[in-house]
């Protein structure tokens, strides 16, 4: 069965560089999402495997939008992979209080983006019986 990513960022760059690399490179399903807010209903709608959520988002920014999605029964256990240019330990550290499940720095390693993405696949693959 194909996984299925969701992408929530307001970027159009970034978002078409995300969802162009990930169907090409892991063979995924990806689902792009401009706000906070568009991006928890479509996770609570599609139940993706993963998510890439940017923190700097209108309407809903991207730490309310995942501390809502952890919170919930039915989305508690997506991953959620925080993308943003902010990384001081502090920073990481209010990432991880919210629920994120790791994070990747702006502007993109391509290989370490592909890295994650792939290990967090498999690994939700893996728990699946």
């Amino acid at each position: 069965m194909e996984k299925k990513v969701l992408v929530v960022e307001d970027s159009e760059t970034n978002r078409v560089l995300l969802h162009d690399l990930l169907e090409k490179v892991c063979y995924c399903s990806v689902s792009v999402a401009v706000n906070g807010k568009q991006g928890l209903e479509m996770a609570q709608a599609d139940l993706p495997d993963l998510i890439l959520m940017d923190l700097g988002l209108p309407v809903l920014d991207g730490m309310e939008a995942t501390k809502i999605l952890k919170s919930d029964a039915k989305t508690g256990s997506i991953p959620i992979i925080a993308l943003t240019g902010f990384v001081s330990n502090e920073d990481e550290e209010r990432m991880m209080d919210a629920g994120f499940d790791g994070f990747l720095p702006k502007p993109f390693d391509v290989r370490k983006l592909l890295d994650k993405v792939c290990l967090y696949l498999t690994a939700r693959e893996n728990l699946q019986f």
